[in-house]
């Protein structure tokens, strides 16, 4: 449905990859503080002469450990590995979010995924990142474990009013043009046109009811309706579209 411009690897990575740089977390929706992130591995990869690995998780995380909260998806695993080949990322890999991963110890995570199976040279993060069990694992923890396992940590400052959760929150608004502001970029639905109607996957984070302004990933300008049944699309195009959101 869309070109890949880079590799994903799921639960494993190349036999033989060498030292790189890993930019680490969820990257839903990869909005503009995420291409901030992106920015900073893959400047640190070039500079070093190392490929620059971006790892994400499927599912999310909040869908398997924490309080019930909405994690609609903003983009597919393959859209995510498309977005951030177009920004400079070599490959993606996808780690299975299960109750195991969930409960390793910082440590082990570090020893087992970021030093032993990725061989991470520089890991870059975000300014509120946590991993390992309960979330105990912080940047400060990345950078005194990594004195010990031959990595530098990087963290990034977030911007202001952008994040996954802020873009999830105008789609349920209804304000598509918010959305994009925050991505950087119109909001983007994936799925399978049949007789007028988009058919998504489940989980699929879409705008509130209402007509849209959109455009299909061919060029095509459409009317789009969302309504309690999904999407309609006022095309006579058929077969998997990406439909982008560009107002109301």
């Amino acid at each position: 449905m869309t070109a890949m411009l880079c590799p994903v690897w799921r639960d494993t990575v190349p036999a033989g990859l060498g030292p790189c740089v890993v930019t680490l977390g969820v990257f839903d929706g990869v909005h503009r503080g995420h291409a901030r992130l992106i920015g900073e591995a893959v400047g640190i990869g070039r500079a070093r002469g190392l490929p620059t690995v971006l790892v994400t998780f499927d599912p999310h995380p909040a869908r398997v450990v924490g309080p019930p909260r909405c994690t609609d998806a903003l983009s597919s695993v393959e859209r995510r590995a498309e977005l951030a080949g177009e920004l400079g990322v070599d490959a993606v890999c996808v780690l299975s979010f299960t109750r195991e991963l969930a409960g390793m110890s910082p440590l082990d995570f570090v020893a087992r995924i970021l030093a032993g199976r990725l061989r991470a040279a520089a890991v870059v993060v975000g300014g509120n990142f946590t991993f390992g069990h309960r979330g105990e694992g912080t940047p400060e923890t990345l950078r005194r474990l990594g004195r010990d396992y031959g990595f530098t940590t990087h963290p990034v400052d977030l911007l202001p009013l952008v994040s996954s959760t802020h873009v999830r929150s105008c789609l349920r608004a209804g304000d598509v043009a918010g959305a994009a502001r925050a991505l950087g970029r119109p909001h983007r639905v994936e799925g399978v046109l049949a007789d007028g109607r988009l058919r998504v996957e489940p989980g699929t984070a879409l705008p509130a009811p209402g007509v849209y302004r959109g455009r299909l990933t061919c060029g095509e300008e459409v009317v789009v309706e969302v309504d309690a049944e999904g999407v309609a699309v006022r095309t006579s195009r058929s077969g998997p579209v990406g439909v982008d959101f560009l107002g109301g």
